[in-house]
């Protein structure tokens, strides 16, 4: 099968490898669409991974073979599935926190992925798609659920105002999940123009551009000297991180979902003198990804602006090596 894998540093490569045989409780799904994601193209940058790990973690799918002790599914069943597989048993999967597991594995980092023709899954994390024309948009049920994840750590008052730092796959998830709940001052910063626009269609109040106005006066004009009632900063950079927790309001909420690699300098009496909480958010829970599959196959929430390309595993590698400015999420195509 082909499988994109990363060998090192700005090393990728599409290789020809096995086709896994599933185990007990497993499930080999054939892969039709997998998204890239920016974790592939910091893997891509840094080679952090095991050389010649296949990378990838949001696909969707058919079912090609069950293993024994599989109910449930049969064979040609449209599927996506969950990245994070938890353990079940740890404390913190015991208390529905399956994102914090003890034992977790995760598909393109700790286990084979998905930008391949043929991924494994356990069969207890796989999701089932109403039919054929779901598949694509079925992709983008994992980062979905890491907005729905980020958007459930905060506290949201719809009435107060929101803003969004980087209009990202995620800042603009985020967006969809806001305006879904309700929320009807949702600000972005994004310096990038496509990026920008995207966020107007998507129901964004206003979009501001950080490199043409001061972010922080904009703030102070936008919520007269009040400050923004919740932040997300989903930029992952030291500076947007300190920035977002600079533009809060007395007794607001900044939530992370962001990865950010370097150390954050705060104004920690700032902090404390405003009691502005800090919130952070990692991937999401089970429930979150099935609600996020839900959200997309029954017509609830249109991620079609964000799919701004499709590409064939054979383009992958030009694709890392220099990733279009004006793109969002862009998928792999394994037919």
């Amino acid at each position: 099968m082909k499988a994109i894998v990363i060998e090192g540093p700005r090393s990728l490569a599409l290789v020809d490898k096995p086709v896994p045989v599933p185990g007990p409780g497993e499930v080999l799904v054939r892969v039709k669409y997998c998204g890239i994601c920016g974790s592939d193209l910091h893997a891509y940058e840094t080679g952090f991974l095991q050389p010649g790990l296949t990378i990838g973690h949001e696909f969707s799918g058919t079912i090609a073979a069950l293993g024994k002790k599989v109910d449930g599914w049969q064979e040609g069943d449209y599927v996506t599935g969950n990245n994070i597989i938890a353990c079940g048993r740890c404390r913190y999967c015991l208390r529905g926190e399956d994102n914090l597991c003890l034992e977790m594995r995760r598909l393109g980092i700790t286990d084979q992925g998905s930008m391949a023709e043929y991924v494994m899954v356990p069969a207890k994390d796989l999701v089932r798609l109403p039919d054929q024309s779901s598949l694509a948009t079925a992709a983008l049920a994992e980062p979905l659920s890491v907005g729905i994840h980020a958007v459930n750590r905060a506290v949201l008052d719809h009435e107060q105002p929101v803003l969004i730092i980087g209009a990202g796959t995620i800042g603009l998830v985020i967006l969809a999940v806001l305006k879904h709940r309700g929320a009807t001052s949702v600000y972005v910063a994004e310096p990038n123009q496509f990026r920008r626009g995207t966020a107007s269609k998507m129901g964004a109040e206003k979009v501001i551009d950080p490199r043409e106005v001061n972010l922080d006066r904009e703030v102070e004009n936008l919520t007269e000297n009040r400050g923004m009632s919740l932040v997300f900063d989903c930029a992952g950079h030291a500076e947007t991180i300190a920035q977002a927790c600079s533009l809060g309001a007395a007794g607001s909420m900044v939530v992370v979902p962001s990865i950010c690699y370097q150390p954050v300098t705060l104004n920690f009496l700032s902090l404390v003198t405003r009691e502005v909480k800090i919130n952070t958010a990692f991937g999401k829970t089970g429930r979150e990804f099935r609600e996020a599959v839900d959200m997309i196959t029954v017509g609830r929430m249109d991620l079609s602006p964000l799919v701004t390309g499709v590409i064939d595993p054979e383009e992958a590698e030009d694709y890392f090596q220099q990733p279009k400015s004006g793109s969002i999420k862009t998928l792999v195509f394994f037919g």
